[in-house]
C-alpha cells in the first residue's frame, strides 16, 4: 500500500508539469494563418506579431501534402522582405495519422527599426506524383508591428552631457612604484648585457675554417658515399667551400652562380694564380654534377673532398696556423682524408 500510494502521488505530480509543458509547446505559435489548395495545406506560425526592436521573432512555415503530392516551402536569401534572417532550421518531414507528409522549416527574423513590417506572401509548389505540373498555393500579406523602446514622449528625455576625463590620483606612492619599475628594468638589461658580453668573451667566435671542417665531419658521418648518394655528396662538399669563401674573405658566393663567381669574385680572392685555377676546376665540376645530371665516380667524389680540404688548409687565417697546428694533426677530417 506504501508503494502504491508513493506512485500516485509521482503522477498526480507530473500530470499537472505534462499538461503546462503541452499548454506552453501549443502557445509556442500564438499567431497562426492556415492557407489549403486541394490536397496541399500551408501554414504560417508567428511567436508574436508585436514585438520590441530588442526581440526576434520565432516564424514557422509548414506544408502537408495528401498522399501522392510533395511540396516544396519557399526559400530566402538572408532576408526576408525588412526582416533580417538571423537563421533557420529544417526539420525532417513528419507522417501525419492522415498519411499525409508534413514538412516544417523554422527562421528566426530580426527587425532592424521600429514600425509596422509586412511579411509578403509566400508561394508554395506541390506536384502530384508522375506529374511534372507544377501546382502553386500562395499565403497573404502578414504584418509584424515593432515596438520602439523608447516612450512616446520624446520630448521629455533628457542626455546627460559627457563624464569628464578620470584624473590619474597623484601621489608619492605611485612616484616610486614608477621609479621603481624603470630601475628595475635597467637594472635587468644591465645584467642582461653583462651576462652576453661575458659570454661573448669565454666563447669566442669559431674561425671560418673550424666551422667548415666540422661541416665536413657531419657530411661524413652522414655516409652519403657509402649509400652510394655522389652526387648529393659533391653538392654538400661546393655549399661548404662557397660558404667557407664568404666567411673567410667577406665575398658572396654561395648567392653567386659559378659564372658570376668566376667574373666577380674570382679576381677580389687573395690568393695565388693556381689556387684560383683548382677552385674554378672545382666549381665547373660540381655544377656538372649538379645541373648536367654528370654521375661522379668514387675517385672524382674523393678528388673533390681533397679539393676543398686543401683548400680550406692553404686559406685559413695564418695567424692561426701556429695556434692550431697541434689541433690540425689530430683533425678527424683531415684523418680520414
Amino acid at each position: 500500500m506504501r508503494k502504491v500510494l508513493v506512485l500516485f502521488l509521482v503522477l498526480l505530480c507530473a500530470a499537472p508539469s505534462c499538461k503546462r509543458g503541452g499548454a506552453d509547446k501549443k502557445n509556442e505559435f500564438p499567431y497562426s494563418r492556415r492557407f489549403e489548395s486541394g490536397p496541399v495545406s500551408f501554414r504560417v506560425s508567428l511567436s508574436d506579431s508585436s514585438v520590441s526592436i530588442a526581440k526576434r521573432v520565432n516564424m514557422l512555415l509548414e506544408t502537408r501534402a495528401q498522399k501522392g503530392y510533395s511540396a516544396e516551402l519557399p526559400k530566402f536569401g538572408d532576408k526576408l522582405s525588412e526582416f533580417g534572417i538571423v537563421d533557420y532550421r529544417n526539420y525532417q518531414n513528419e507522417l501525419a495519422p492522415d498519411g499525409s507528409v508534413v514538412t516544417k522549416r523554422l527562421y528566426e527574423l530580426e527587425p532592424f527599426l521600429s514600425g509596422e513590417y509586412k511579411i509578403p506572401p509566400m508561394e508554395i509548389a506541390f506536384y502530384q506524383e508522375g506529374d511534372s505540373t507544377r501546382h502553386t498555393l500562395e499565403s497573404d500579406t502578414i504584418i509584424v508591428n515593432v515596438t520602439s523602446l523608447l516612450p512616446k514622449d520624446k520630448a521629455s528625455l533628457n542626455i546627460n552631457d559627457v563624464a569628464p576625463p578620470a584624473k590619474f590620483p597623484f601621489g608619492w606612492r605611485n612616484i616610486l612604484i614608477v621609479v621603481g619599475c624603470v630601475a628595475g628594468a635597467a637594472a635587468a638589461f644591465l645584467i642582461f648585457w653583462k651576462r652576453r658580453r661575458i659570454k661573448e668573451k669565454i666563447v669566442p667566435k669559431l674561425p671560418a675554417h673550424e666551422i667548415a671542417y666540422r661541416k665536413l665531419e657531419a657530411l661524413l658521418a652522414r655516409k652519403l658515399v657509402e649509400q652510394k648518394l655522389y652526387r648529393e655528396f659533391t653538392a654538400e662538399v661546393s655549399d661548404i667551400l662557397r660558404a667557407y669563401i664568404e666567411d673567410r674573405f667577406g665575398l658572396k658566393a654561395p648567392e653567386r652562380t659559378t659564372e658570376e663567381f668566376l667574373v666577380e669574385v674570382s679576381p677580389a680572392l687573395p690568393v695565388d694564380a693556381q689556387k684560383k685555377d683548382i677552385l674554378r676546376s672545382f666549381l665547373v665540376h660540381c655544377d656538372l654534377v649538379k645541373f648536367a645530371a654528370l654521375e661522379p665516380s668514387v675517385a672524382d667524389v674523393e678528388r673533390t673532398f681533397a679539393t676543398c680540404r686543401d683548400f680550406l688548409e692553404a686559406t685559413k687565417v695564418r695567424e692561426e696556423v701556429k695556434a692550431d697546428a697541434a689541433e690540425a694533426a689530430s683533425a678527424p677530417t683531415r684523418k680520414s682524408a
